[in-house]
């Protein structure tokens, strides 16, 4: 609905404010296709005026409006580059906008989370004329995300059981694993696992032998994990040199943090929650089995 009135406003009905200085563009009456006027307005969301106006960033409303209308079009690229270009200049709402940014597009619990986009986003600051300073946190931002991207391989890691045997993440054989970052102490691990224990799809996919789950402490103390009592049909894992964390192999912004793997260990989702990974087994497997 909220979209719904935002197209309706700015697509159709004369200048609306924003902040002190900001008004949706209008297209011109010669545009009247829709994708030709959401152009238009991507192409002159912003000027020199609007991105130096501190009002405009004290909440994401803008960047959202505007993301919602990049999402649309046909030259991202340009777009996210003219953008930054134009902002990097602004010492004091650059920041502001890239703490937005990362809320709305890094964030893995954001529902705006897009991490392809936030690529864009951090390759343009890196290239840009922005501080050095400011491009620190994107630099090491695109190290991390640049791992175990959907559609790639993910990263190897070794692993010890309960039973101090070792395992690796590739001696795991299954058309679909489900890899699980927890910590015993994690109330909301706990509720994920509950979750995952009730859910007749994944018991079915697990009986069936299409799915596995491999659940990994990989920062937590080592008593702590032994007392925890995991699903008797997962397999699970320390990271007892804690590797996964120290060489930083899988960008872990929360826990529980779900990855989830085809029989190629290629990352089919990444960085999910519950809801998230419900939907996508849902959508992909409900009739595909």
């Amino acid at each position: 609905m909220k979209w719904q009135l935002f197209l309706y406003v700015v697509l159709t009905c004369p200048l609306v404010s924003w902040g002190q200085s900001f008004s949706y563009p209008v297209p011109p009456d010669s545009i009247r296709d829709r994708n030709g006027r959401i152009e238009y307005m991507t192409k002159h969301f912003w000027n020199e005026k609007t991105v130096s106006d501190t009002t405009c960033f004290q909440s994401p409303k803008l960047l959202l409006d505007y993301l919602y209308l990049l999402k649309q079009t046909n030259e991202t690229d340009r777009y996210v580059q003219d953008f930054v270009s134009l902002s990097c200049r602004q010492e004091r709402t650059f920041g502001q906008i890239l703490y937005w940014l990362d809320n709305i597009l890094y964030d893995s619990s954001s529902p705006h989370y897009n991490e392809a986009l936030y690529m864009k986003f951090l390759d343009a600051v890196i290239l840009s004329d922005a501080d050095s300073v400011m491009k620190l946190i994107p630099l090491q931002r695109k190290d991390i995300i640049s791992k175990n991207q959907v559609g790639k391989e993910a990263f190897d890691f070794s692993f010890i059981d309960k039973a101090d045997i070792k395992g690796d993440l590739y001696g795991i054989d299954a058309p679909l694993l489900l890899l699980i970052f927890n910590n015993p102490e994690c109330s909301l691990c706990h509720k994920t696992e509950e979750y995952i224990s009730k859910n007749d799809l994944f018991q079915e996919l697990m009986k069936e032998e299409i799915l596995k789950i491999l659940t990994i402490t990989p920062d937590a103390d080592y008593d702590d994990w032994m007392g925890h009592c995991y699903p008797s049909n997962w397999i699970v894992g320390y990271d007892k040199e804690k590797i996964i964390y120290n060489q930083r192999l899988y960008d872990i912004q929360r826990l529980p943090c779900l990855y989830l793997l085809d029989k190629n260990k290629r990352v089919l989702l990444k960085e999910a929650n519950y809801e998230r990974l419900c939907n996508f087994l849902s959508e992909n497997m409900t009739n595909n089995r």
